[in-house]
């Protein structure tokens, strides 16, 4: 089965040169990856492109192939820039699986790798969502102020959402094509609330949705900024909330 990850990228085409020489001795000839840049202005898009050229040369035809980038002329967040990323990735190829995942390569390549073969296992989920769990066999870093900042940002997604995941917000997601396809033209969300719009609406189609528990560690040089950030997530969550709550409306008066 062939599969399309996206990357969404804001001026870190350094760290995605370290991330992309791992998925290059990682994932295999079924796999595209697909950059897909916010507007982080020519100079870096041109780095970025240097960057992908390298990669292909090191990825040969053994490895996963490194398309152009999809470029935006502004910023308008991560959630814009993976939706941007799947719909020009999907002219590329037929592809069984979607799935995206942060440049910082946070959640290491060889875990994206294990995602990939348990979507193709015959019980495999229709969408995995990757979460930080400390648990027996996985290796969770990060310091405990972003630790106990997050467990109180997934308070919160649960009560504005309703959701019972226990973490949303790591970066890295897998979604069969049937999935996606169900949810494609209702996602909206343009920035970090974009995982709990997919969520949302997936649970709300009857999706089987598994959270996957992934060796993760802290980089360097995160954009999440916790207060101004989670406020803004509030605030989109709330907005997907209303707008699916008018989705079931719309289809209760239609029968």
């Amino acid at each position: 089965m062939k599969n399309l990850l996206v990357i969404p990228c804001f001026r870190d085409a350094a760290r995605f040169r370290v991330f992309g020489r791992d998925l290059a001795g990682s994932l295999g000839p079924d796999c595209t990856i697909v950059v897909s840049d916010d507007g982080s202005g020519s100079k870096e898009v041109t780095l970025l492109r240097d960057v992908i050229s390298e990669l292909s040369v090191l990825s040969g035809k053994d490895g996963p192939r490194f398309a152009s980038p999809v470029v935006a002329s502004v910023n308008s967040g991560k959630g814009a820039a993976v939706r941007r990323g799947w719909e020009e990735g999907m002219t590329m190829g037929d592809f069984g699986l979607v799935a995206f995942a942060d440049a910082d390569g946070a959640v290491a390549a060889p875990e994206i790798a294990r995602g990939i073969r348990r979507m193709m296992e015959a019980d495999a989920p229709d969408a995995l969502f990757a979460c930080r769990v400390k648990m027996l066999g996985r290796s969770i870093r990060r310091n405990l102020r972003r630790h106990l900042a997050g467990r109180v940002f997934a308070t919160l997604v649960h009560w504005v959402s309703g959701t019972e995941a226990y973490d949303t917000q790591c970066g890295f997601k897998i979604l069969s094509r049937r999935a996606y396809e169900s949810i494609r033209t209702d996602l909206r969300a343009p920035g970090f609330a974009f995982d709990v719009e997919i969520l949302m609406l997936l649970e709300k189609l009857g999706w089987k949705i598994e959270e996957f528990p992934v060796d993760w560690h802290d980089v360097p040089g995160s954009k999440v900024h916790l207060l101004s950030d989670s406020l803004r997530m509030t605030t989109e969550i709330l907005s997907i909330r209303s707008r699916i709550r008018a989705m079931d409306k719309r289809m209760t008066d239609c029968e």
